[in-house]
């Protein structure tokens, strides 16, 4: 049975090395990281859990919390957590959770106790509830807040700038000449939709161009349903816009499959960006230039996190806050603008 040295051996690199990649360590090199993951499986290389589990007080699960399971978020969100739980050698638990029900609370004990978990990541909404994270204060759960509205010190965030991003693909249609640029805002009690929109207006203004008209700023609230509707009235006017930032990328494909219904050439007569990079953005004809965020490096990141929190005597050198690079992904949904809008 292959052990830690080992792996070091055939990597060529230290065995504290092979440990910080086993933790998810972000210090490591992405290319040292991907050599030692794959020299682990050629030796078929097991983390030996009973020592893990003795070393992290017996726990070594982490807990997932969904609240829609169907959304492309929180889908590849999940799956970048199996990913990144596999390479650390540990487990991951998850769980459909809302704190809308009556009994929340006791629903949430009874995951922790029976999963045996004492670490858990909470996405958008779930991050921004009070409540809940003082229940997690009261009950000794280490926990990573992703994409949270505000900071807690208690609690380590992970996150990429949403402002920014937004303001990237806007800078990236206002430079392949479009002007009259439309944006499906997301749901109003979700910080990602605040932000996207003052990302949206900010590139305007960097630009020196007039906002656009308040017809082309609508709101949706992230689901390919209520984003068709929504789209659909958008365009119906004789005054098109020539391109769409929708906030996610399911209100994207939204706007296209409205676009098409009017009979809309896509990138031809109208572009159509999105926000998250999803399975559905390549799914869909033609396929979604948008945002794509770190889901990998956010997975990877908060398993470091939670183990540095768990090994630590002392939580004082812990960073609070990490903000993970994004990239802009081109695709088939975007060109250059139709001509006279340039």
């Amino acid at each position: 049975m292959a052990t830690i040295y080992d792996v070091a051996k055939k990597a060529e690199v230290s065995s504290k090395t092979v440990s910080r990649v086993i933790n998810g360590d972000s210090k490591v090199k992405e290319s040292t990281r991907e050599l030692v993951l794959e020299i682990m499986r050629q030796l078929d290389y097991r983390p030996n859990q009973q020592a893990r589990q003795l070393r992290l007080g017996g726990k070594s699960g982490i807990g997932l919390l969904l609240e829609d399971p169907d959304s492309g978020y929180q889908t590849r969100f999940q799956s970048a957590m199996l990913h990144a739980a596999m390479e650390a050698g540990r487990y991951l638990s998850v769980e459909l959770f809302t704190h809308l029900q009556d009994n929340w609370k006791t629903h949430l004990s009874r995951f922790i106790k029976d999963s045996n978990i004492s670490d858990l990541i909470l996405l958008p909404t779930q991050c921004d509830f009070g409540p809940l994270r003082d229940f997690l204060r009261e009950n000794n759960v280490n926990c990573v807040l992703i994409s949270p509205t505000h900071l807690d010190n208690d609690f380590v965030s992970i996150a990429m700038d949403e402002r920014l991003a937004a303001r990237e693909i806007t800078e990236y249609l206002i430079n392949i000449g479009h002007r009259k640029i439309a944006h499906i805002s997301g749901h109003p009690d979700h910080a990602a939709s605040l932000l996207r929109r003052q990302g949206f207006y900010e590139a305007f203004e960097k630009h020196n161009l007039p906002r656009p008209r308040d017809e082309y700023v609508v709101q949706s609230d992230f689901q390919f349903k209520t984003g068709l509707k929504i789209a659909e009235e958008l365009l119906n006017t004789d005054d098109l816009p020539t391109a769409i930032f929708a906030c996610n990328d399911e209100t994207a494909a939204a706007a296209c499959s409205a676009a098409h219904k009017r009979g809309l050439r896509i990138p031809e007569d109208m572009a159509i960006v999105g926000f998250d990079d999803v399975y559905l953005a390549t799914a869909i004809w033609p396929s979604l230039t948008t945002v794509r965020q770190p889901y990998l490096e956010m997975a990877r990141r908060s398993i470091s996190v939670l183990a540095h929190m768990r090994e630590k005597s002392s939580e004082s050198d812990v960073q609070l806050r990490h903000v993970l690079p994004y990239s802009i992904i081109e695709r088939e949904s975007s060109s250059l603008s139709p001509k006279g809008e340039i």
